[in-house]
């Protein structure tokens, strides 16, 4: 039937027909809707037949795509894409006008099932984007000799690596990194301003460089040969018994021996070793480093990968911090570079046109699925704020929903329970309870709450898909576009909301209990309706001979029952359970369970993976889980038996324990150990004290500088966003016209304009004399520039 529409231009019509009745279901909305205490509010379930026909017609193009394989599929995939406009731009366009216009009657639950399926067809799944990701690398992935993945660090830790390594040893000089990161600086972002040592005071004429690196002993003003010697113990008193000191040397004190070289034989100034050597037959030929550190290092620096996401990152903070010290723009250079290219292009076709030239050209399935994912993002930024209110005000629709129903322990009504017995089969059975005013609901308002509640579990399903495939395909595509996305949520207050969800539902009890009945399905129906019919159960017609004797006898005694297995129902009537190491606090069932809430599973893990996502490596959004308290709802979450949602929970207890407490620590020790048990490990990763690269503060251990640098690594790390989306989708952000980048420039001010501004700020511009600014203001002035407003 598809194929035949398809070949029809079915299609295409019914693409035109939607774009029309959305277009005149908005418009027949009143702007400004005055609705009073008895007036009826419009819902957004009561769309036209039109408008659900051609939804229904549009799924089943998509779907019919997404699960078709071969050439067939291929076409109808590609002739969804050829849709102008983009039927992605289109329903997120749709979707972002719902935040304004509440009233209009659109189908939110059919929208956000399209726009999933279409995200599925024109971009892919988690599968599409591990492949894309695995063509992008360099090599194939590396293995040991046991075939398990080759552990591997970042340069950032490589990084801090180094700058011990040069504190302790100044003579040796290990392999350099990836990047060229600044000493003082441990992220890839721009150097933060409040980290920016002041200069220290001088008794010479010349000002002396910046004080970097203030947890070192070399980098301090005033060096001392050797360390002081410790105070002598206090006395004890009569009595008490004398208290064992122990020593132990500061790992941060540099190595102050001068290194060795074609003298280090000699005996200072005793004569020579000579003698000692022809004796013992040998002299010392060993480096002036031990070789535990060279090894390290050399360990280290073959470990060290950059992924895909820190090399962009790492150009646009270059770009960044040129045009913040006064270069040329990165507009000004890439139009350079085009008239250039285009000045020599017609003298290298000339001499190099050729037909494999031409198929170099060409792209491959995967560099266009990541020009789609551009092109999207170019388009639907203007939108994409406001199809993220959108979809979160529909958790938030459910979260009021449970809240003023008095929901029971499995997030229903207080009057739909399930019955536990027959839970597990699939089948429910409704209580008719009073809802505490005197009145039973009867069978229909029992059967509407529970379709309505089914809806709500399609809906909440179809928007976690979005967003984690929108997160995972951007951050293929581009860093700064999953950071701008990550960004928007967070604003949106996606962690409390969802921390929220969690406290208000049993996540175990709604994982395992379906709201599904065998009656008011789809082929139950066809089933019912069936000219054959269901077929009738075989009765026996006479009795046989064999009825009249006796039954055999029994040599073994019979097994004993249980109550609930003599009744014929199921042995597991209750979810089951696990504690944070896998061991079982029920008694598991012997068989795989096949009857539980795929869709609740589904949107859990999804929902894990998102807020997984947004507080990786962010110190100040793993602070938000912290002061929320999210350990408390996390551990519900440990208890389910689904080795994904085990996964992604350890995950976010891995980002938040070095800030929970030594005391939330000591009583939690199972997770810490379930973590080390199951999410791989780095070649650096002291996660449970904190620090390391990336999160900023001194190095390993330095909690406090870790807290004290989250809120500007995560303004930093805003400003590189706005900065990069202004420069390359200067149209997305508002600026229109073929100057939009130019005027998008002209709007920030240039480099000398900006300081400007400081002087004038400081009294400069306006005839102050130079003599009378402090010595203090003026090494701000020398060493204050660039990378301001961080």
């Amino acid at each position: 039937m598809v194929d035949t529409l398809r070949a029809c231009g079915g299609l295409e019509a019914v693409y035109s027909t939607l774009r029309k009745i959305c277009e005149e279901d908005f418009q027949s909305t009143p702007p400004d809707l005055q609705n009073g205490r008895g007036e009826v509010q419009p819902k957004r379930e009561d769309e036209s037949m039109e408008l659900w026909c051609c939804l229904s017609l549009m799924y089943l193009f998509v779907e019919v795509a997404r699960t078709t394989e071969g050439d067939d599929g291929k076409a109808l995939k590609a002739e969804i894409a050829a849709l102008e406009p983009k039927l992605l731009n289109y329903l997120t366009q749709i979707v972002a006008r719902l935040r304004w216009d509440e009233t209009a009657p659109m189908p939110l639950t059919k929208m956000l099932l399209l726009s999933w399926k279409t995200i599925l067809v024109c971009f892919g799944g988690i599968k599409d984007v591990e492949h894309v990701k695995s063509t992008l690398k360099e090599g194939p992935e590396e293995q040991d000799s046991q075939g398990q993945p080759v552990i591997t660090a970042s340069p950032l830790d490589y990084h801090l690596f180094r700058q011990e390594i040069s504190s302790k040893y100044p003579a040796y000089q290990p392999p350099p990194p990836l990047f060229p990161l600044e000493p003082e600086n441990n992220t890839i972002l721009p150097p933060l301003k409040h980290r920016r040592a002041s200069t220290a005071l001088s008794d010479t004429s010349f000002t002396s460089a910046p004080n970097v690196g203030a947890g070192s002993i070399m980098h301090q003003p005033v060096h001392i040969a050797t360390p002081a010697p410790s105070p002598p113990p206090s006395p004890a008193g009569p009595g008490k018994a004398s208290k064992k000191q122990n020593y132990q040397t500061n790992q941060m004190f540099p190595f102050l021996y001068p290194p060795l070289d074609a003298s280090s034989n000699d005996l200072g100034g005793k004569g020579s070793t000579e003698v000692q050597d022809l004796l013992v037959g040998k002299k010392w030929e060993g480096s002036d480093i031990p070789t535990s550190i060279l090894e390290a290092a050399e360990l280290f620096a073959k470990r060290m990968r950059a992924t895909r996401s820190m090399k962009q990152l790492w150009e646009v903070r270059v770009e960044y911090m040129k045009y913040e010290r006064g270069w040329k723009s990165a507009a000004d250079l890439s139009n350079k570079r085009e008239d250039a290219e285009d000045f020599e292009a017609p003298a290298r076709t000339a001499l190099n046109d050729s037909a494999e030239q031409s198929k170099a050209l060409e792209q491959t399935p995967e560099q266009r699925t990541l020009d789609a994912v551009r092109d999207f993002y170019r388009d639907s930024l203007p939108h994409l704020q406001s199809m993220v209110i959108v979809l979160l005000k529909a958790v938030l629709q459910n979260v009021t929903d449970m809240v003023t129903r008095g929901n029971g322990q499995n997030g229903l009504q207080a009057s739909i329970q399930l019955n536990d017995t027959n839970g597990l089969n699939g089948s429910m059975k409704p209580l008719e309870n009073g809802n505490g005013n005197g009145h039973t609901e009867g069978p229909e308002d029992t059967v509407e709450e529970l379709d309505k509640l089914r809806s709500q579990e399609i809906a909440a399903k179809a928007l976690s898909a979005i967003l984690l495939l929108l997160q995972k395909w951007f951050k293929v595509c581009h860093i700064l576009q999953y950071e701008y996305l990550a960004q928007l949520l967070l604003d949106s207050n996606y962690v409390p909301l969802i921390l929220k969800l969690w406290q208000t539902q049993d996540i175990g009890r709604a994982c395992h209990f379906h709201l599904d009945r065998p009656e008011p399905n789809f082929f139950a129906f066809c089933l019912r309706n069936s000219r054959h019919g269901r077929a009738a159960a075989s009765q026996p017609t006479s009795d046989s001979e064999d009825d009249a004797a006796p039954p055999p006898i029994r040599t073994n005694r019979p097994t004993s029952t249980s109550p609930t297995q003599s009744n014929g129902t199921d042995p597991f009537p209750y979810p089951p359970e696990i504690d944070e190491l896998s061991y079982p606090l029920t008694p598991l069932p012997q068989t795989p369970l096949t009857s539980f809430s795929h869709r609740n599973t589904f949107t859990f893990t999804n929902h894990l993976r998102t807020l997984q996502k947004l507080t990786r490596g962010k110190t100040h959004r793993a602070l938000l889980l912290v002061s929320y308290k999210s350990s408390l709802h996390l551990k519900k979450t440990l208890r389910i038996p689904v080795r994904e949602l085990r996964y992604y929970t350890l995950k976010l207890f891995k980002s938040q324990v070095p800030f929970c407490g030594r005391k939330w620590r000591q009583g939690n020790m199972k997770i810490i150990t379930a973590v080390y048990l199951t999410i791989p490990a780095e070649l650096r990763d002291d996660w449970l004290t904190g620090g390391g690269g990336g999160f900023g503060g001194n190095g390993l251990g330095d909690v406090d500088g870790t807290v004290e640098d989250a809120l500007p690594l995560e303004q930093g790390m805003r400003s590189l966003t706005h900065w990069w989306n202004v420069r390359h989708f200067a149209e997305g952000m508002g600026f229109e016209g073929q100057e939009a980048g130019k005027k998008a420039e002209e709007a920030e001010g240039g480099f000398f304009e900006r300081e400007l501004e400081r002087l004038e700020g400081l009294g400069l511009a306006g005839g102050e004399s130079e003599e009378e600014i402090s010595e203090e203001e003026r090494r701000e002035i020398a060493w204050g520039s660039g990378g301001d407003g961080y």
